[in-house]
């Protein structure tokens, strides 16, 4: 008999750990975003070369400061804005937000035609394959009621530290300490992460649109998108001032120390630049807009004993690699980016933040519950919406349920507390 030679040795070794339990393939991400899927060679994901470094860290210097500078002139960041989205009272959230996803949608349509190597890597970084239903709908649902709280999330709190909000340093310290948190529990959470699993990764799974091409379903993503954001647009124009319903406080869109077109613009025009920089992230970086994973990243840099490195394994996966550093780059640039637009602009330091409890609490919920679901309101509701992964379209609502629940329930109890403190004094209700 003969022996076996090398490349069917590798062969028998790859498909006996393919057997292993999943557990084992959640512990040591190959990608540490894609945390319990399957590794996937270059050639399964149509890869080109791996993203070089000098020049994937410029494209998310560049990338942070316009997501930085367009997110101050969208004034999406302010607690006053988030909060009072939650309870339908200001859409500058929704709009941007609308934009953004509508946005990605589009220009991943036009990115899967004319560049589908780096298309298709992209794609594949943003499928977590084994990921339960379970934990795409309470971890997005823990992340909107943090979101609720600190009148932030994972991204834009890096803005309101830049633009000068009170609260946003302390919401960012609650986002780190549940980064070394779940660094350190993820391999108890396994079984409950893995629970529910579905076995489908994006819409062209699903029936009927097995047979379209991708950018067939991401237009028509994009074109629904924006005919919401018309007809909110119609109804609640961005500019608009002053408390304009008799028996319902929505108080104008348009914020008390700003001026349209100086230092505030329409939501949907930022998002869609928002959405625009998915091009240079899948062209430089083979990747999508994400946020919560730079928080694993700056706080992996804690491992120096290699003996906890090997007791830590995903959360040391974080620690180095241009495919983890870039968010941290681009997220950093981002503060610059807000500090240059609000200062310039003349509005840096003139939000009022939420109390330090809720920054603290608020802050812990969003990383924790954005670890637990794989993703952001970048990762999820921008590049997964966009790239039209189920677990995304799921995890979406689920965070704005999360964070509906909170701010009604607290409006009710406590509207001087919810919103009422952070609104200008000519406007609160008599």
């Amino acid at each position: 008999m003969s022996r076996p030679s090398v490349v069917e040795v590798l062969s028998e070794a790859v498909a006996v750990s393919l057997e292993k339990d999943h557990q084992q393939e959640y512990l040591v991400p190959a990608h540490p975003e894609v945390e319990l899927g399957p590794a996937v060679s270059d050639s399964e994901s149509g890869a080109d070369e791996p993203p070089k470094w000098v020049p994937g860290l410029l494209a998310s210097v560049c990338m942070g400061l316009v997501f930085g500078g367009v997110m101050d002139l969208g004034k999406v960041t302010l607690p006053i804005v988030i909060r009072e989205q939650f309870i339908f009272q200001r859409f500058i959230m929704l709009k941007m937000f609308l934009g953004a996803a509508g946005g990605s949608a589009f220009f991943f349509a036009i990115l899967s035609k004319v560049a589908p190597r780096k298309f298709e890597s992209a794609r594949a970084h943003s499928y977590v394959q084994n990921k339960g239903l379970l934990a795409v709908t309470v971890g997005p649902m823990l992340l909107g009621v943090g979101m609720a709280l600190a009148g932030s999330c994972p991204g834009m709190v890096l803005i309101q530290c830049g633009s000068g909000v009170p609260s946003g340093p302390i919401t960012l310290a609650g986002g780190f300490v549940a980064a070394v948190l779940f660094g350190i529990v993820q391999p108890y959470l396994v079984p409950f992460m893995g629970s529910c699993n579905m076995q489908k990764a994006k819409a062209e799974d699903i029936g009927i649109l097995s047979k379209l091409p991708f950018w067939m379903p991401a237009m028509a993503l994009c074109a629904c998108c924006w005919g919401v954001i018309g007809i909110f647009e119609g109804l609640f124009p961005w500019d608009s001032a002053g408390k304009h319903w008799n028996k319902w406080l929505w108080t104008g869109e348009l914020l008390s120390f700003t001026v349209p077109w100086k230092n505030q613009f329409p939501p949907e025009l930022m998002g869609l630049i928002v959405g625009f920089l998915q091009v240079p992230c899948v062209l430089f970086l083979s990747d999508s807009l994400g946020s919560s994973s730079a928080y694993m990243t700056l706080s992996s840099q804690l491992l120096l004993v290699k003996g906890v490195q090997e007791k830590l394994p995903h959360w040391n996966g974080y620690r180095l690699g241009l495919g983890n550093w870039w968010q941290a780059t681009y997220l950093i640039s981002a503060v610059l980016g807000a500090f240059i637009l609000s200062y310039t602009t003349g509005t840096f330091g003139m939000a009022v933040g939420v109390h330090t409890w809720e920054a603290l609490v608020g802050g812990f919920l969003m990383i924790f519950g954005s670890r637990i679901g794989s993703g952001c309101t970048s990762g999820h509701g921008l590049s997964g919406m966009g790239l039209l992964a189920l677990r995304s379209i799921i995890a979406v609502p689920a965070m704005f349920f999360g964070g509906i629940f909170v701010g009604f329930i607290y409006q009710a109890v406590d509207p001087m507390g919810y919103t009422g403190r952070l609104l200008p004094i000519s406007i609160l209700p008599s």
